[in-house]
């Protein structure tokens, strides 16, 4: 039967992996435990090639990724976190427990999965023989290589299940290209390329039926991936593994030998363990005794089988929810909960006020952080405004035309398929979620709206009386531990400020060393900023507290951070900075050291505004007259981009912003506090030609007047 190459892409990319039972028993009593490692999770998720895959699905997708994903399960599993990989997995259980494994219930997964365990060996172990270092990453590899089969069986089983125990040669492929339009290596690959791995691991599932000649100058993953699945597909054979195949992949015969012998002993040994019974019949054989049709349904009913299946799978994911008592904590486990059950590749959450007439982007994370300047109208001329004001799940699929704001959210996700679900019970102060996926996704997803609707009612509903319970008697119980939380991220961005700093200076003392040039300058800053991290910590923990000065010499504070930023090699390249004097030495009523802390959170932010070069002037226009009375004036000034006018109205609240790291977007909101905590003001004006921070300080009381003969 032919197929449509964009329709088996779709179906791939929507395909629900089936895992074995066994392992996902396994797992889901690991997860129970009280004494759950993710170590050991990883180990026994490194037994499933399905469930490896899923989780680092879901581990690629921006709601939880921090940074380049590692081809790491571990890394994976740590990312999500063990409440939502229990989500995870209890959602796998649901679905096998009441589709029987959906569209392969006749197929037995058990010689896919000895060979996929098989490869997996092998490749760690001539990655050991070859020198490659990344060991997990070479037995992901060998576990991964052939999951396209899976998805192809799982996206199209009538085309292909005659297919999935054919022996996997190019025989197969060519069928696969003439019946499917795509292989089973390309399926593979689609898929975890997707993913975004920082690794060829996607390549090394494309290639790994290509003649190994072929791939001696290839990437060693991609190289030793090939050998690993030669060396398992001729380990149980008679004539055992080729000389030549033995040969590149470090073997000697014997070795080779001796290896065949073990690798067979391993997978006896982890079914034993699982419970699986491995069949003695080769896979060829496997597939001519296919199986009658699928078993009717334990509750007899496809449709009440799917309700009682998504019933459950709401209300466990309800019991994790309920475990916040913060609302940005609960929006964010919605939001992480969304992409488990729904496999949305993104999601984000949208709030509108009482009366208002707009959704807005709520509870950001680093990088999205463009998306709070846009809105999206509460009516029917976008997705999320109809659900906002019917209540039911909306779907945005091809070829319906989108608005503008919403075609900049598909380029924003980089999907082209979204779907909203109303949280809130009624359309008065509306909160919906919107997931991203692509557009064959969406269209099997589209026929789950009871599964859609009660995940947006009971979200919505515990979303809800979160915010009662912060707004009644769990009011103290939440503000301290948001604020804790918030102080805790507050001391991790300054501390990061001043490290940043003695690393730079480290490296520029290395180059001094060398070149026999005096250091003792340099030594003392990274001696100011070592005593700098510990007054963080100190004033954080509230012990030891050092007496503050009485006053700063603002002359010197500009000139030293304009300094310190220069000689450390802390600045752009292309970016320079100088310093402005008064004409009179002033002296402002705030601790030199707070002084310096605020210049360089403002310093660091102009410096990473300006990507592509600019300037930054450090101002000091010493004692000048504003509102009641004289004040000391700096300013900082930047040529940079300018900040979007959106964001200037809540500049200094303790947002996380676009930039990168998890603590980014306090360092404003923690300039004003330190501003304000010494008696004095600031403001920011900012275009497209660049961005000023108006600095009001009060001046120590020996420079109370301009007549003043004191020097600083």
């Amino acid at each position: 039967m032919e197929t449509a190459v964009p329709d088996i892409q779709h179906r791939l990319m929507a395909a629900n992996l089936p895992a074995l039972p066994q392992v996902l028993v396994q797992l889901i009593n690991h997860c129970e435990s009280d004494e759950a490692g993710m170590a050991a999770l990883a180990e026994l998720l490194s037994r499933d090639a399905a469930l490896a895959t899923k989780v680092l699905r879901v581990a690629a997708s921006p709601v939880y990724r921090r940074g380049p994903i590692a081809p790491n399960l571990e890394q994976a599993l740590t990312a999500i976190g063990i409440d939502m990989v229990r989500v995870l997995l209890l959602t796998e259980s649901v679905h096998q427990t009441f589709n029987g494994l959906a569209a392969t219930r006749s197929i037995d997964l058990r010689p896919f999965w000895a060979h996929a365990i098989a490869t997996a060996i092998s490749a760690r172990t001539i990655a050991v023989n070859l020198g490659y270092a990344q060991l997990e990453e070479a037995y992901l590899a060998g576990l991964l290589h052939d999951i396209g089969r899976l998805a192809l069986v799982t996206a199209a089983p009538e085309e292909y299940a005659a297919n999935f125990h054919a022996k996997d040669d190019e025989a197969l492929c060519a069928t696969e290209e003439r019946t499917l339009e795509i292989t089973h290596p390309e399926a593979g690959a689609l898929i975890i390329e997707g993913l975004a791995l920082d690794s060829f691991l996607a390549d090394s599932i494309r290639y790994h039926h290509e003649p190994l000649e072929r791939l001696q100058t290839a990437h060693p993953l991609v190289r030793l991936t090939a050998l690993a699945d030669a060396v398992a597909s001729h380990a149980g054979s008679p004539e055992g593994i080729p000389p030549e195949v033995a040969r590149m992949a470090g073997f000697s015969q014997e070795e080779a030998r001796q290896h065949a012998r073990t690798l067979a002993e391993q997978i006896a040994h982890l079914a034993a363990s699982l419970g699986i019974e491995v069949p003695k019949e080769t896979p060829p054989t496997l597939a001519a005794r296919r199986t009658g049709p699928a078993a009717p349904s334990i509750f007899g009913s496809d449709r009440l089988n799917e309700k009682v299946r998504d019933l459950i799978l709401v209300s466990k994911t309800a019991e994790e929810l309920r475990k916040f008592n913060d609302v940005n904590g609960c929006t964010r486990a919605i939001v992480k909960s969304s992409v488990v059950l729904f496999g949305f590749s993104d999601a984000i959450v949208l709030c509108g006020t009482a009366g208002g007439a707009v959704l807005t982007p709520a509870v950001l994370d680093d990088g999205r952080m463009r998306l709070s300047g846009l809105s999206l109208p509460l009516d029917e001329g976008n997705i999320a405004g109809m659900a906002a004001l019917h209540g039911m799940a909306v779907f945005h699929i091809p070829p319906r035309v989108t608005s503008v704001v919403e075609d900049q959210l598909l380029r924003f996700f980089k999907t082209d398929a979204l779907v909203a679900i109303r949280l809130s019970p009624t359309a008065d102060a509306p909160v919906v979620l919107l997931g991203a996926m692509s557009a064959g996704q969406a269209r099997l997803l589209r026929s789950r709206q009871h599964l859609l609707g009660n995940f947006g009612q009971q979200s919505g509903a515990i979303l809800g009386k979160t915010a009662q319970h912060m707004e009644g008697d769990g009011v103290p119980g939440a503000v301290l531990a948001s604020e804790f939380q918030l102080a805790a991220r507050r001391v991790a961005h300054e501390v990061n400020n001043p490290l940043a700093i003695i690393k730079n200076y480290l490296a520029l003392l290395e180059r001094k060393a060398n070149g026999r040039q005096a250091i003792g300058d340099d030594l003392s800053v990274v001696a100011e900023e070592i005593d700098r991290v510990a007054q963080i910590v100190n004033d954080f923990a509230q012990e030891h507290q050092t007496p503050p000065d009485d006053s700063a010499d603002v002359n010197g504070a500009l000139a030293h951070a304009a300094r310190m930023f220069t000689d450390s090699g802390s600045l752009h390249p292309e970016v320079r900075i100088a310093h402005h004097a008064s004409r009179e030495p002033v002296r402002a009523a705030i601790d030199s050291r707070i002084l310096n802390q605020i210049l360089v959170n403002l310093v660091k932010n102009a410096n990473e505004a300006m990507v592509n070069g600019g300037r930054i002037d450090l101002r000091n226009a010493g004692l000048v007259p504003r509102d009641d009375g004289l004040w000391i004036a700096v300013s900082v000034v930047d040529t940079g981009p300018g900040i979007p006018a959106t964001l200037l109205p809540r500049l200094f609240s303790p947002i996380v912003s676009a930039k990168d790291g998890g603590n980014r977007g306090l360092g404003l909101s923690i300039v004003h506090d330190l501003v304000t905590k010494a008696g004095g003001k600031i403001s920011c004006r900012s275009s497209s030609s660049g961005t000023v921070f108006d600095i009001l300080l009060p001046p120590a009381p020996f420079h109370a007047t301009p007549e003043s003969g004191e020097r600083g």
